[in-house]
Order: C-alpha cells, then structure tokens, then sequence
C-alpha cells in the first residue's frame, strides 16, 4: 500500500495552479482515511467494476486505481482535476447525482464507494441514493462515509454556541472550488433511516479518526480519541448491502 500512495503523493504534489493547494490539503489531511478507505473495499469488493460516487479530487479514485481495482468515478464536474485523470487515465463520468440518473443500466455494479460526498449534499439526497441502488446489483455492497454529527469537536462547538460548519464558508466553496462544502451533517441513526428507505440493510457502522494535527492539541485529542467512547469520533463508516429495490424517485426540477 505504501508505495501506491507514495507515488500519489508525488503526482499531487506536482500538481500546480489554482487547485495545487486544495490538492495538497486535502491529500495530507485525508491519506489515512483513503489508507483505510482502501483496506474496506478490498473486504467488500468481489467482482467486477468499482462505482464512487463523487470522485474529486480522484484521490480515492487513483489510489484504488493503483491497488488494481477497475473503477469508474462519477462527479459534477470532472475537468477540475485534469492532472490526476490524466496522470493514471482514471475514468469519470460527468453527472449532477442530485438532478440526474447516473449513466449506467440498472444492476451493473457489486461494490459502490460513497466516501465523503452525502454532507456536500443540497438538493435531493434521496435520489442521489435511490440512483446508487438503481445500479447496484441485489446483494450489492455499499461503502458510506460521512462526518458523525455527534462527535467530539462538534459537541465543544454546539456547547460554545458554534455550528459544526461556517455556513459562508461552505457556500463560497461553490464559487472557489465548484462544488458546495457541507450542508449538514448527520447522527448515525438518520444515515441508517436513509439508507433503510433507500432499500439497503446496514451490516456495519463504525467510527474513526484520522488526522491529528502537530503539538499539543494533537497529542491532547489522541488522549481523548483513546478513552472516550467510539461513537464519538469525527467520521461514521457504514457498510450496507442492496436488500431491495429502492422507492424510484425522479429528479427534482
């Protein structure tokens, strides 16, 4: 694995222009999640091509690529990030998950990855979802991560008065980087409704933190991480696999 990401890491930090910094952020905040991320699909994976669901910036995309895996990406807006796409002809399909079907027949794929998209979400999640069962196959796997709305930092910002996000910050995103910040994010029992509604059954719901920053506050918030208990670390990770079809839903308008 080392070396799959070690060869991603030098593509993005080679990357330049305007998105050079948004690469490099987000790569060195995000690689033990992608790390771990990798290691769930190579559990669930069992033939056939691999979907994800909201690609940029195609770390996720490149790094499955390297493990081997056939993976065709879906995301709004895919010429944002030319340099990866490019760099290990990663296929991505253009297309807005919340006001149109995705482009491919009913049942095509085994395993979806839906890493780190549901809480950028600001139309219609419900068809977003109901797309992802349209395509997956019955039994199908499904990898969900997403915040955890009741973790530890945003319980200290809910008691000092704070929202788990800057709402402007989240909105100028769209202007900055195409595509909206978070919208909300969500307690693990309103992921599973979703998913429930959707047509899938919840095998598995863990949490987990990944980055910690340098000095003493990352060293006090491993402490933490430590003895507090699970449900309250920063990000949820659902496994669910297809146990019906899901209500069919079209388009808003």
């Amino acid at each position: 694995m080392a070396s799959e990401f070690d060869d991603l890491a030098r593509t993005v930090a080679a990357i330049d222009g305007p998105a050079a910094v948004w690469h490099r952020t987000d790569f060195a905040t995000h690689r033990r999640r992608y790390e771990h991320d990798l290691e769930r699909v190579r559990r669930l994976h069992r033939d056939g091509d691999i979907l994800e669901v909201g690609s940029l910036p195609c770390h996720l995309t490149a790094a499955l690529t390297l493990a081997g895996f056939s993976v065709i990406g879906v995301d709004i807006a895919p010429e944002r990030t030319p340099a990866l796409i490019e760099r290990y002809a990663l296929r991505v399909e253009r297309c807005d998950i919340e006001r149109a079907p995705l482009p491919f027949d009913a049942d095509r794929f085994d395993c979806v990855v839906f890493a780190e998209v549901f809480e950028h979400l600001r139309v219609d999640p419900q068809f977003a979802l109901s797309e992802v069962n349209r395509v997956m196959r019955p039994g199908g796997r499904l990898l969900l991560t997403t915040p955890n709305l009741y973790s530890l930092q945003n319980i200290a910002r809910f008691v000092l008065g704070h929202g788990t996000n800057d709402p402007v910050a989240a909105f100028s995103q769209l202007r900055r980087l195409g595509h909206m910040g978070h919208v909300r994010e969500y307690a693990p029992d309103e992921i599973r409704r979703f998913l429930r509604h959707a047509g899938f059954r919840v095998t598995e719901t863990g949490f987990h933190h990944y980055h910690y920053p340098r000095g003493r506050k990352g060293a006090l918030a491993r402490v933490l991480f430590a003895v507090l208990p699970r449900r309250l670390r920063t990000f949820q990770v659902i496994t669910a696999e297809k146990a019906a079809p899901s209500p069919r839903l079209s388009p808003l308008t």
